[in-house]
Parts: C-alpha cells; structure tokens; sequence
C-alpha cells in the first residue's frame, strides 16, 4: 500500500526519538501509526479514534508492534480520553482531525495539555482539499491553540500537484513563575 505523502510529512515534522512515548489523535487505519514506529525503536505509541473499526484495523496493521508492547490503539474520542490511564508523552500527532479547528477545541486542548510532557510537542497537520482554505484554518488554528494556552508556528509544505500540508507545531506555554523543573514535576 502506498503511504499518503501527507503522512509522511507529518510524520517527519514530529521529529521522533527513539526512546519517545507518542500519541497520535485520530490514528484512522494505523498508516501514520507505522511511520512513527519505524523511528521508535525503544518507545511507545498510543493511538486514539473514535471509530472502533479504525482501531481494529490500527490495531491489525501494527501487530508486531501491538504484541511487543510498543503500540496501544484505544476507542475513544480525545474529549473523553482517560488522562490517567494514558499517562504523558513527548509528541502527540494530528493528521486532518478537524476538532482543532472548526470549533475553540478547548476541553480537546485542555486534555492534549495535560497529556504532554512540560517539554514536548503538538503537531497539527491539515491537507484541505482547497489550498485556498490553507489561510482561513491556519487563522484559526492559531488562534484556538493561543487561546488555549500554548504557544504555536505554522508552516506550510508542498505535496504533489498543486496541494499543500499546513503544519502547526505547538507547546505549552511555561506558567510565569515556574521554572522548567516545576513544570517538570508538575
């Protein structure tokens, strides 16, 4: 199966470390999920949808993965998410997953938040059908991730043809006061 090109940039921009733990939003049939794997030698992948028969299929795709401990694939909506039981991570990836920018996504950024690690990193990447949508999503992607507290760049990148891939790369913003070890044992 040929891997969307749009996936591989997204997956490139998350600058994975081997000993990463990452959460991909929305991991559809595990595509991404296996480019992420394939950099995470000794690190752990998580995987969100809310649709079961994506997960199953995620799940399936990346079995080796799944049976050695290195992939998990869960049913459930990021809102819903059970932050406890997830644990934090380094990265967290999403590819086309509209939350982020049809609506404020607060509760969906609250829970992103509290799922990173002081240091790590959102990365949101949009591949809309109308390149001329690329200005108006990445308005207010920036805006709803301000809003919510983290401090983001855009970029775009060129796909074949005439497309682009807008790529949104966010952290949270430190709490004034608080020193990288306070935030880190936070």
């Amino acid at each position: 199966m040929r891997v969307p090109e749009r996936l591989t940039v997204a997956v490139g921009l998350l600058d994975v470390r081997p000993g990463d733990r990452v959460l991909e939003i929305g991991c559809g049939r595990g595509v991404a999920a296996g480019l992420v794997l394939d950099g995470l030698p000794d690190g752990e992948l998580v995987g969100l949808d809310r649709s079961d028969v994506a997960v199953t299929a995620a799940s399936e795709r990346n079995a080796d993965a799944v049976a050695a401990g290195r992939a998990t694939f869960v049913h459930t909506a990021l809102a819903d998410a059970d932050t406890d039981t997830l644990g934090r991570f380094d990265k967290v990836l999403a590819v086309d997953v509209n939350a982020f920018w049809t609506g404020p996504a607060a509760r969906e950024l609250a829970v992103v938040a509290g799922l990173l690690r002081p240091s790590g990193s959102l990365v949101l990447c949009y591949a809309p059908p109308d390149p001329e949508q690329i200005a108006r999503v990445k308005g207010l992607l920036l805006t709803h991730l301000s809003d919510a507290g983290f401090i983001a760049t855009a970029t775009t990148h060129p796909l074949a043809g005439d497309a682009s891939l807008l790529a949104v790369v966010a952290t949270v913003a430190q709490l004034p006061g608080a020193t990288a070890d306070e935030a880190e044992g936070a």
